[in-house]
């Protein structure tokens, strides 16, 4: 995300959240949701008994990762949503970084392993010149999340 500055020389300073794709910061977004997980439960009547239902463990499932309002100057989530489109599902790791006006170090944030995106929604057109590509909306499927070191404890 190089070529696009504010005008203070800070690139995508109204953005707090920087995704890196396997390694290169690729976008800049004002969003994330779906960092989540659940312990998923199955029911179990026990033959005799009429009071209760036991809820025995079964597995975690995740929410799908939702970026929204970003803005790149790169186009690899453009192809990587083209390579899926066209039957190539290909797997990345995406890491989410807490920014602070998208300047410094990240303070925090995750990596989610073996992503892949099943949603991208552009945004509305407006005149203007951003200096880069919007985008409103990418989904991402993933096979778990873990936090990156130096979050908060």
């Amino acid at each position: 995300m190089s070529n696009a500055n504010t005008s203070d020389g800070s690139p995508y300073k109204q953005y707090n959240f920087e995704v890196v794709i396997d390694g290169e910061s690729v976008a800049g977004f004002s969003e994330v949701s779906g960092i989540a997980m659940q312990l998923e439960t199955v029911s179990y009547q026990e033959g005799g008994v009429d009071e209760y239902v036991h809820q025995l463990p079964d597995q975690f499932a995740h929410a799908n990762l939702v970026l929204q309002r970003g803005l790149t100057d790169d186009v690899t989530f453009w192809e990587w949503i083209q390579d899926v489109m066209s039957g190539n599902l290909t797997r990345k790791n995406v890491t989410v970084k807490v920014k602070e006006n998208f300047m410094g170090p990240n303070t925090w944030g995750w990596q989610f392993l073996d992503a892949y995106p099943t949603t991208w929604r552009g945004p509305d057109l407006i005149g203007g010149n951003q200096g880069g590509v919007a985008i409103e909306t990418i989904e991402l499927a993933y096979k778990n999340f873990n936090k990156l070191s130096g979050a908060p404890k």
